[in-house]
Order: C-alpha cells, then sequence, then structure tokens
C-alpha cells in the first residue's frame, strides 16, 4: 500500500498535469462542455418539475447536486443542505460545513467554483463564514438571479482535498468537475473511498476544481442523445420526489 504522504504527493502531481485535448466520452466521463455548447443549470424540486423533455438534438444529463436533509423546508417539501439559491430565489441561507460553493450564472449557464472562505462575486471575496459577509453575499446573489448550491471540494486549484481515512465505506462516486477545458460530471466505474476517488478522477482528467455530488439512496442520474433517455443512475425516476435539487447539464 502507498503511504499516505506519497499517495498525497502523487494526487497532487497528477491533479496539477495540464490535459492534452478535449477527452471523449467514456471510462466514467458522462458530460463534459468541450463536446458542444453548454450549458449547467441547478433546479429546486418539486417546484421545477416537470422538467421539459429532452431536446431532440445534443446530450442532456440531469443528475442529483446538493444533498438533501432530514429536516423540510416550508410545507413539508425536501430541503437542500446548505446555503442554497435558485435563480436568485434563497431557499436555504444556513451555511453547511462543506467547503465547496457552486456558482450558475443565469445567462451563460457556466458554473463557477469556489471556496466558502473566498467566494468571489463582483471583484470581491466573501467569507461565508462570517454571517455580515455571508448576508451581503446572498444580498448580490439574489440580485444577480443566481443559483448556489454547497457540497464538498474533493481537489482545489489542483490541489487534493480529501485525506485518506482507515475503514472508509467505498461507494460508486460521482463528482462535477472544471478542468482546462470546461466543465462536466465523472463517475467512478465502482466502489471506491472518497480519497482513492478523487486520486482516480485526478489521474484520469487532471481537473483544476472536483465537488462531490449526492449520491447513495439520493443516486439520481438519467442521460439523454438525440432524445433517447436512459438512466445511469440507482434512483428510479419515480423516487425523485425525495430529492431538494437536480442539476441540469446540456450540451448541442
Amino acid at each position: 500500500m502507498i503511504p499516505r504522504l506519497a499517495a498525497l504527493a502523487l494526487a497532487l502531481t497528477l491533479a496539477a498535469r495540464p490535459a492534452a485535448a478535449c477527452p471523449d466520452a467514456g471510462g466514467g466521463l458522462l458530460f463534459h462542455s468541450c463536446w458542444g455548447e453548454a450549458r449547467a443549470e441547478l433546479v429546486l424540486l418539486p417546484e421545477d418539475l416537470p422538467l421539459p423533455v429532452p431536446p431532440a438534438e445534443g446530450l442532456r444529463l440531469v443528475v442529483t447536486g446538493a444533498y438533501t436533509g432530514t429536516d423540510l423546508r416550508g410545507e413539508g417539501l425536501p430541503k437542500p443542505v446548505g446555503l442554497f439559491l435558485r435563480r436568485g430565489a434563497v431557499v436555504n441561507r444556513n451555511l453547511g460545513r462543506m467547503d465547496g460553493v457552486l456558482l450558475v450564472d443565469p445567462e451563460g449557464g457556466r458554473p463557477a467554483f469556489q471556496h466558502r472562505e473566498a467566494v468571489r462575486l463582483d471583484g470581491r471575496d466573501y467569507d461565508l463564514r462570517d454571517l455580515d459577509q455571508r448576508a451581503g453575499f446572498i444580498r448580490a446573489a439574489a440580485e444577480q438571479g443566481l443559483s448556489v448550491m454547497q457540497s464538498h471540494l474533493l481537489i482545489d486549484r489542483g490541489e487534493l482535498d480529501v485525506r485518506p481515512q482507515d475503514g472508509a465505506p467505498v461507494y460508486v462516486r460521482r463528482f462535477l468537475f472544471a478542468d482546462a477545458h470546461g466543465f462536466g460530471v465523472w463517475q467512478t466505474q465502482g466502489a471506491m473511498t472518497l480519497h482513492d476517488a478523487a486520486m482516480a478522477v485526478a489521474e484520469a482528467l487532471a481537473p483544476q476544481m472536483v465537488m462531490n455530488l449526492d449520491m447513495g439512496s439520493y443516486d439520481y442520474c438519467r442521460r439523454a442523445e438525440g432524445g433517447i433517455e436512459s438512466g445511469c443512475g440507482g434512483l428510479a425516476s419515480e423516487g425523485v420526489g425525495k430529492l431538494s435539487n437536480l442539476l441540469v447539464l446540456t450540451v448541442r
């Protein structure tokens, strides 16, 4: 077994390695924005259901985004864990323990990966741990109609941000990432620890940023090409009622 420090050094090397070209589908890569004209959208459930039918051309990937909590929001609806805005509407203003913050602008549909200690918006860095700065960020994000969610960062600016742990659980993992060519979604081809999965995506894609997506019993994934949709997750379509949010990625 590789010692922990050696494994960390290996992961840092892999994550910092420049990607050679726009990667092809396969090997766990479910979506990449470099395949065409791409957009990302964060949707709230159940308010944004039903989703539109898949486009007749191109690719659409719909996956679970932020974690869903055990507590509920108004009218008994499922609640995203951590800070969550949907097109400027504040759904949850409470900051979660996760260090990753995803911003999606309503016009360009391009995701921006941030660290909760320094979320850049309009030339200013907000430390969301500070109540006043968080309130200021929420106001600015709401005014611009941004969508915002929190999750765990696994690779942050090319550096591994997760440590190996003894007895860590193994599951199939799905990640949202940004690399030299844009953004995408990658999934392990078998059950892995979070650390080993982060190592694997670093080796496969050399991403600069990697954010964990909710899985387990919340593993929803539907992939449509040319209007033909198929499942790529463990949760059936009728199980979507337990989810609080979805991430919709399209490329044409």
